[in-house]
């Protein structure tokens, strides 16, 4: 059994200013051939798991093609975009003959010409195998599936938990279905149903919450065996295209008809949850305030409109301002924004030295404004960390360089690059601990949670600007299907 691994992931914010380029994916994952089987076998990765799988299987064959990722940010960069697609391409006809072929997806992709980018992927993908050969693909929650991307796939296998902290066995469970296809064990039949929703991710998780009712909804129907996997999509939100929903992918073996009604089953209780997903948003002087009057134990300030993760710059400096409003308190805060040159300065400066930098608004200056920050260089660093997990476990993040500096209490990491902010190892790389803490300032809506489960007693939601605002209403929409909720509240469906 001759198997094909690879994929192009990345998750597009029509808000963002700035398009991944090929350097995007260079300084997040671009692995080729044997460098995937060496790279990322010991990882929390989807990657990971199918490798796992396959590795298990007598006389199975994998040839890695091409593996590439990006953080989020405006549609991928055209020439970008094709280079890697007709690499990842022409290694897949170079891999052929071929039994099946396992892609690691998002969902979310879009390019500068195309706004489904992943469709694209699997139509040329498929163009490269023939319609004999299975193609499954992994893809994350907020994937925004389209009737393409499930016509150009055998299944479509996507997360069950926000946080993601089930990437690998996500991997694991496309494999094993792409095998049983292979054998004729099985023969997946899909089912897609759209729903006119965007959904803020704050309160979007597996563990509690609307969410968490649907996902387990759809664990249910695979666990009683009436489906093979029943994906739920709150979809990333920040899609300014005039083919963007929430869904939900039903997956039977072989029963169209069985597929499509639990489909809609779980899609009416999904609907019927739409008015469940907001957050409490605090004013970031209000959500300072709050912090200190809490008893001195670690207080997440989610400033989750700036996410990187999510397709934010990460150089919002409105949560920082309100820390510095609040000088003196007790205790430390921990904040971050990027801003390379205010790193440059930092390290002519040397460590031990004070320095005055203006940090912040250099990458989205229509939406944040720079500050002036006098503190004394504490730390260097390349900014080369690895997450321990649960989420994205032993995957390398590379912010560049990283400077700490230090005043009144705050601790303030400026990076020359955004990185996801899910892992508490960003801080702990540079000295600083987050469970030592009175606030830690953390730009990821809710992934964060589970790697820094046990570190902080609350978690306060900042209203904040940036493009990824879970403030939805706020943002500059033009392309948007309508109706669609919560803009239109009055959105009818079916």
């Amino acid at each position: 059994m001759r198997i094909a691994l690879g994929g192009i992931t990345h998750e597009a914010n029509t808000f963002c200013p700035r398009a991944a380029d090929m350097s995007s994916f260079e300084a997040r994952q671009l692995a080729r051939g044997d460098e995937i089987l060496a790279n990322w076998q010991r990882t929390g990765t989807e990657q990971a798991g199918a490798m796992s799988v396959f590795s298990s299987q007598p006389r199975c064959q994998v040839i890695p093609t091409l593996l590439a990722r990006a953080l989020s940010s405006a549609p991928v960069e055209e020439k970008t975009f094709r280079r890697l697609l007709d690499e990842l391409v022409e290694r897949v006809h170079a891999a052929q003959p071929v039994d099946g072929v396992l892609l690691v997806l998002h969902g979310a992709m879009m390019s500068e010409a195309e706004p489904d980018a992943t469709g694209e992927v699997l139509a040329r993908v498929r163009a490269a195998v023939g319609p004999g050969v299975p193609v499954v693909g992994t893809l994350d929650l907020h994937a925004n599936v389209t009737e393409r991307m499930l016509r150009e796939a055998t299944a479509l296998i996507g997360y069950h938990t926000a946080p993601h902290v089930d990437m690998f066995e996500t991997g694991q469970k496309a494999a094993r279905m792409l095998v049983e296809t292979i054998e004729g064990r099985i023969t997946p039949a899909a089912a897609l149903v759209r729903l006119p929703m965007l959904l803020p991710p704050e309160n979007s998780t597996h563990n509690w919450g609307p969410l968490s009712e649907v996902i387990h909804m759809a664990l249910e129907m695979e666990r009683e065996g009436a489906l093979l996997h029943g994906g739920i999509y709150p979809v990333q939100p920040w899609m300014d295209t005039a083919d963007v929903a929430a869904s939900v992918v039903a997956i039977t073996d072989g029963d169209p008809a069985a597929a499509r009604g639990r489909a809609m089953e779980l899609a009416r209780v999904f609907w019927a949850r739409r008015g469940e997903f907001t957050s409490e948003l605090v004013p970031p002087d209000q959500a300072v305030r709050r912090a200190l009057a809490r008893p001195p134990r670690t207080v997440i300030l989610c400033d989750s409109a700036d996410a990187t993760t999510s397709g934010s710059t990460g150089d919002s400096t409105v949560v920082l301002r309100a820390l510095l409003r609040a000088v003196p308190f007790e205790g430390t805060a921990l904040a971050n924004v990027v801003d390379p040159g205010a790193v440059a300065r930092a390290i002519e400066a040397g460590i031990g030295s004070t320095v005055t930098v203006r940090v912040g608004g250099g990458l989205a200056p229509e939406t944040f404004a720079p500050l002036s920050f006098t503190g004394y260089v504490k730390t260097l660093s390349d900014g080369t960390f690895t997450f321990k997990g649960p989420g994205m476990r032993g995957v390398p993040h590379h912010m560049g360089r990283t400077a700490v500096l230090v005043q009144d209490g705050i601790h303030l990491a400026v990076m020359e690059r955004g990185v996801s902010q899910w892992d508490p190892q960003l801080y702990r790389s540079l000295g600083l601990e987050p469970a030592d803490a009175r606030m830690v300032q953390v730009k990821s809506p809710m992934a964060f949670r589970a790697a820094y489960e046990g570190l902080y007693d609350e978690v306060i939601v900042v209203a904040a600007p940036g493009a990824a605002s879970p403030q939805l209403a706020s943002l500059p929409w033009q392309h948007l299907p309508r109706p669609i909720y919560p803009l239109d509240p009055e959105t009818a469906w079916p």
